[in-house]
């Protein structure tokens, strides 16, 4: 059972369980923090588990929840939300890119350094190698523009299709594949002494292209 914290606990003079989701949207974008609270009660656990599946630490799942609620308060009079529950479950998902981003990246290229380089993990040559790569991937992509960024994650890293990030990232298709074409061409530009070093080429091909 998720037990988040009592961030939310606002005086309520009314049954807000009888709305439904758009009408507590719509009391939202008014600044009604019970409906707030009781969008809280409605999806915090569920969503909560929805991090803890990929964080696979309660703690840090718990932040992430009470970051997505803080954000959905914040931003309430500029969101455009249809669908409240699956705003929410994607809202989370995309919250825990960025911190599972590094862990990914080391797990994943630790795999490709064990089969490009054929060596134990241990031996200090391919940790070397490996810890070079993550950290080039991981600046490289930071110096995307911003929209880039989200759209590259969103596409590698949460596996969505470019009908799937139009949808959530409120862009047309091409615009979303424009991005995708850019953020590749960019990164093949800037990692391309690892290319040329030939032991990672496996690993950068399977992942990039």
């Amino acid at each position: 059972m998720y037990e988040g914290s009592n961030l939310l606990l606002l005086p309520n003079h009314m049954d807000y369980k009888v709305f439904d989701d758009e009408i507590l949207l719509k009391l939202l974008k008014t600044g009604d923090a019970a409906a707030l609270e009781e969008i809280y009660k409605r999806y915090s656990e569920a969503v909560f588990m929805a991090a803890f599946r990929k964080v696979r630490s309660k703690e840090v799942a718990e932040e992430l929840v009470q970051n997505l609620f803080i954000s959905l308060w914040t931003k309430r009079e500029q969101a455009h939300i249809e669908k409240l529950e699956a705003y929410l479950h994607s809202a989370v998902r995309y919250q825990v890119i960025d911190y599972i981003r590094s862990k990914i990246i080391r797990e994943r290229y630790s795999q490709f350094a064990k089969e490009q380089l054929n060596v134990d993990e241990n031996a200090s040559e391919s940790k070397l190698l490996l810890q070079e790569l993550s950290i080039a991937i991981d600046n490289t992509i930071k110096r995307l523009p911003q929209k880039t960024q989200e759209i590259f994650r969103l596409s590698r890293y949460e596996h969505r299709s470019v009908k799937e990030i139009a949808q959530y990232m409120n862009l047309s298709e091409k615009a979303v594949q424009y991005h995708v074409t850019q953020s590749l061409k960019f990164m093949r530009l800037h990692l391309r002494d690892f290319i040329l070093m030939g032991t990672a080429l496996g690993a950068l091909s399977r992942f990039f292209y």
